[in-house]
């Protein structure tokens, strides 16, 4: 059957089962504060913006590598060639190919895979029917007889899995809330049982694939009972690839208490996993799990350990201190600065927490940071792992870049206002007095 195939006969299949059901029952009948921008003498810091000489990287290797990669998977759908992206998308799990901000290649091609059938249906939910002229549960039958024809490729099953996670979760939403229509939850848990049982028949250590692993901790919201199974599935994913810091991201934000856990088992598994990732990262996995929880629930700032967390940053920026990582972090450390200070400026606790996070920021920007990436920066105001599409990508690196400069601009204040020149260069700083 072709891709997108509008041809309806019947074809004796395994899947059909699981099609028919699904198809009968859902598819037929923060800014800078303004005591920051303004300093003693009476100018702003975007006054002094032009003093402050450092690259701004819009198109960085990553956003051009990811771009061809998902590019790639999805012209291979197209032109159903099966094998070809079997075989790509196994090779890069395999050698654990990442781009150089350490994308999954795999997870890339899986994305382009299913892309077409994915938007589809997203564009079905959202305006009440399918784009002029897409059957999009045509695309879902199509890939579901695909897997038929290879029943033993768990690069194939990936594909079909996700399409089904990705649709579920289209119906649902991607909010942690439980106010869900009936209708939309019945379908959400339907997809997820239909790419739990595809997954069934793989194990990801049996394959060795952290792209199987990764797939079975994104299976664990369509269960009863994930909580049972977090921190398990999520372990021998990092135990698969261990210096992929994404893996500790994701579960961080599932153990936040809008998710399946609270602040208090967050921070355990963040020593936890610090603690079996000691000879490769140092304290960086104890950053790198508190990462984006930190980002979207700023509340757990009164739980982590400061100096642990700052010097899992330094210990994670010495072992891959390019400058994806470095915006990342940097990003990171100013928004937590400003939460802190919001947060706790009033009612006086944790006076330490401003200071701290204000210092590593500096740490950072001084000792790693040599250029900005403004996507980075965009997307620390509204979290890493949020699911929004509101703001365009042009639009949030107009954001960013702005939010970058005058943040990067705070720890040469002195400096720049007695008419210093400061110079970023992949070599280091330099500041010029005038």
């Amino acid at each position: 059957m072709k891709f997108f195939s509008l041809d309806k006969t019947d074809v004796s299949s395994a899947a059909e089962p699981a099609l028919k059901k699904l198809s009968q029952t859902f598819y037929g009948s923060h800014a800078v504060s303004d005591s920051d921008q303004h300093e003693e003498e009476g100018h702003s810091v975007k006054d002094l913006l032009h003093r402050l000489q450092i690259p701004v990287n819009t198109d960085t290797p990553d956003q051009l590598e990811s771009d061809q990669t998902r590019d790639r998977g999805l012209f291979l759908a197209r032109q159903e060639r099966w094998e070809d992206l079997e075989d790509q998308i196994r090779t890069y799990d395999q050698n654990r190919t990442t781009t150089s901000a350490g994308t999954p290649l795999a997870e890339l091609m899986l994305f382009g895979a299913r892309a077409d059938v994915v938007r589809a249906a997203e564009h079905a939910l959202l305006h009440g029917h399918p784009a002029r002229g897409a059957d999009f549960f045509a695309g879902i039958e199509a890939l579901e007889y695909m897997l038929e024809d290879y029943p033993d490729s768990y690069p194939l099953a990936l594909i079909v899995a996700h399409m089904h996670i990705d649709i579920g979760w289209a119906w649902r939403g991607a909010a942690a809330k439980e106010d869900v229509r009936e209708l939309n939850r019945e379908a959400f848990q339907a997809h997820f049982e239909r790419a739990e049982s595809i997954l069934s028949r793989f194990c990801p250590t049996k394959h060795h694939s952290p792209a199987l692993s990764a797939a079975r901790c994104a299976l664990l919201p369509g269960m009863q009972n994930p909580t049972e199974k977090l921190c398990t599935e999520f372990e021998a994913l990092i135990a698969l690839d261990p210096a992929n810091p994404r893996h500790m991201r994701a579960l961080g934000n599932y153990l936040l208490p809008r998710w399946y856990g609270d602040f208090e088992q967050l921070d355990l598994q963040a020593r936890r996993i610090a603690a079996r990732t000691y000879d490769l990262w140092g304290a960086g996995a104890y950053a790198w799990v508190w990462f984006d929880a930190l980002l979207v629930d700023p509340r757990g700032l009164e739980m982590v350990e400061i100096e642990y967390f700052l010097d899992g940053v330094d210990d994670a920026l010495s072992r891959c201190g390019d400058q994806h990582s470095a915006n990342l972090m940097a990003a990171h450390l100013f928004r937590s600065w400003q939460s802190a200070r919001e947060q706790y400026s009033e009612n006086g606790f944790r006076p330490d927490l401003p200071p701290a996070l204000r210092d590593g920021f500096d740490m950072v920007v001084h000792d790693y940071l040599r250029e900005i990436h403004p996507l980075i920066w965009g997307h620390a105001e509204i979290g890493f792992e949020n699911t929004s599409r509101i703001i365009s990508r042009e639009r949030l690196a107009a954001k960013g870049r702005d939010i970058a400069l005058q943040a990067v601009a705070m720890p040469f204040m002195s400096g720049l206002q007695n008419g210093q020149t400061v110079y970023f260069t992949p070599d280091g700083i330099t500041q010029i007095n005038p």
